[in-house]
């Protein structure tokens, strides 16, 4: 039985996509399931060995999950916005995480008990089908990473980077360290100061210490590497159907 978990009222429509594909009477569900939480910037969601108890759907937030090297380098294997949903894989089963999932961007996101939704996804077929097709496109988006980092160039590959923050924070400027950038990608700070300032001289990005401020999108599109147009597809897969016309959260 699930239990409620929370008392925010039902009036708008969810903004983490993946709601959106669900039909009324699920929707109707969602107060009692979901709990809208705060997220911080680099809290800890899931770390190596957990068993996760909570799944995120992003709203305003915006998670990273990070690889950690033997020899302490870091870097970014995939990125959820509100397209997606953290900790997917404790849907399908009781798996212990690999990866360090944070906050990338701080910001809103819904939070439901994994053995909860774990339930639903084995019950309902709208469930099912929506985070499924959101899976496929998470590991998708994991191997491709794999390809850009070891492939592209690192100008191009930061291009490619903002571009997926853009496209889920829905602003153009992003509370962004040259230091963060550089654990996200892999790289030394040096080489991000480097390619910051070369997109500044284009005029494309404005830096300021703590902020990246994008200032021409389509300039950034036409400087980031091939792997951008599949990673931008990535969200429009997820667009909510024109005719949704459901209900949300509010404090």
């Amino acid at each position: 039985m699930m239990s409620r978990t929370t008392s925010y009222t039902y009036l708008s429509p969810p903004k983490n996509i993946i709601l959106t594909f669900l039909d009324e009477v699920e929707r109707q569900r969602l107060p009692y399931i979901l709990k809208l939480v705060d997220l911080e910037a680099q809290q800890t969601l899931h770390a190596p060995g957990d068993q996760v108890r909570y799944v995120y759907f992003p709203v305003t937030a915006v998670a990273s999950a990070v690889a950690v090297m033997d020899d302490g380098s870091t870097v970014e294997t995939a990125m959820i916005g509100h397209e997606g949903v953290v900790g997917i894989a404790a849907v399908t089963g009781s798996y212990p995480v690999r990866n360090w999932m944070r906050v990338l961007l701080p910001g809103e996101a819904m939070r439901a008990e994994a053995s909860v939704v774990r339930e639903l996804f084995n019950e309902n077929a709208l469930w099912q089908k929506s985070l499924l097709r959101y899976y496929c496109a998470l590991i998708e988006q994991v191997s491709r990473r794999t390809i850009c980092n070891s492939r592209h160039r690192l100008n191009e590959r930061l291009c490619t980077w903002l571009l997926m923050v853009h496209d889920r924070a829905g602003r153009g400027d992003l509370p962004l360290t040259q230091e963060a950038v550089a654990r996200q990608l892999g790289v030394r700070r040096a080489g991000v100061n480097e390619a910051v300032r070369w997109l500044e001289s284009m005029k494309i990005i404005d830096h300021t210490r703590g902020h990246i401020r994008i200032r021409h999108r389509e300039a950034l599109e036409d400087a980031a590497c091939a792997c951008y147009p599949a990673f931008g597809a990535e969200m429009r897969w997820f667009d909510a159907p024109k005719s949704y016309r459901g209900g949300g959260f509010i404090r």
